[in-house]
């Protein structure tokens, strides 16, 4: 399997060859771990928990101007 991503100047980057990587890095980059429900449904309790749903809501202020970068 040959993993490549796009440059903005047309060429490709081949990670095996391009990027300093070990034999185990690339292990862990072609067999993603899975996530599933079980450990989301776990981590949702730690933040009921921490009470991270319970903050204020901020009111946003608008501005009139407009920002270019």
């Amino acid at each position: 399997m040959s993993l490549s991503v796009k440059r903005s100047n047309k060429k490709e980057m081949i990670l095996e060859t391009d990027l300093l990587l070990s034999p185990r890095d690339y292990t862990a980059l072609k067999n993603p771990t899975a996530h599933d429900a079980q450990n989301l449904e776990s981590y949702l309790d730690f933040l009921e928990e921490i009470g991270a749903f319970d903050s204020k809501k901020v009111k946003a202020k608008l501005y009139r101007e407009v920002f270019a970068l």
